[in-house]
């Protein structure tokens, strides 16, 4: 425990990064590849390299999907001012397809991670998908907007409640 709180203390405090010269940090630099073509140029080269792969894809083969190591690599490349977040976000579903071509080169096995599971939300979306089925986008759409101005009558009716609420007098 003690070494829980010493890491704690060592932590930056709020604030610190604006304690610092304007523009010392790289992803407060103009970024070295301004468009997703010229991200993908510096990139592609690299994820084709057997020996820089050779991480990636032992972490694949543990376990890590294939999505979280290409959002891995494209963080990176902001925090690093080689690119800004939207060319990230942009070349993000080629890193993907990188991947999962170099995983299947390697023959491991690997999860992309973007299956669906049968988690709550999963069981959640299964049920609307029911109720949409079962009719519930049937009524008209004056009993809709009847349904709607009676739910902002009830709200505008509400009084407010709480600590910080006003009390009559």
């Amino acid at each position: 425990m003690p070494e829980d709180n010493a890491k704690f203390l060592d932590a930056p405090i709020p604030g610190q990064s604006l304690t610092t010269e304007p523009r010392s940090r790289p992803w407060e630099q103009p970024p070295k590849y301004n468009t997703s073509e010229e991200a993908l140029d510096f990139y592609i080269p690299r994820l084709s390299d057997p020996e820089l792969m050779e991480p990636m894809v032992n972490s694949m083969e543990e376990g890590t999907t294939v999505v979280a190591v290409a959002d891995l690599i494209q963080s990176t490349g902001v925090m690093q001012g080689l690119h800004t977040l939207d060319v990230g976000l942009l070349i993000s579903p080629v890193l993907v397809e990188l991947l999962i071509t170099q995983a299947d080169v390697a023959g491991i096995k690997y999860t992309v991670g973007n299956e669906p599971d049968d988690s709550p939300s999963e069981g959640m979306l299964r049920k609307a998908r029911g109720a949409a089925s079962e009719g519930f986008f049937d009524e008209s759409v004056e009993e809709q907007e009847e349904i709607v101005e009676d739910a902002h009558e009830e709200a505008l009716e509400m009084q407010p409640e709480g600590l910080m609420s006003r009390r009559e007098a």
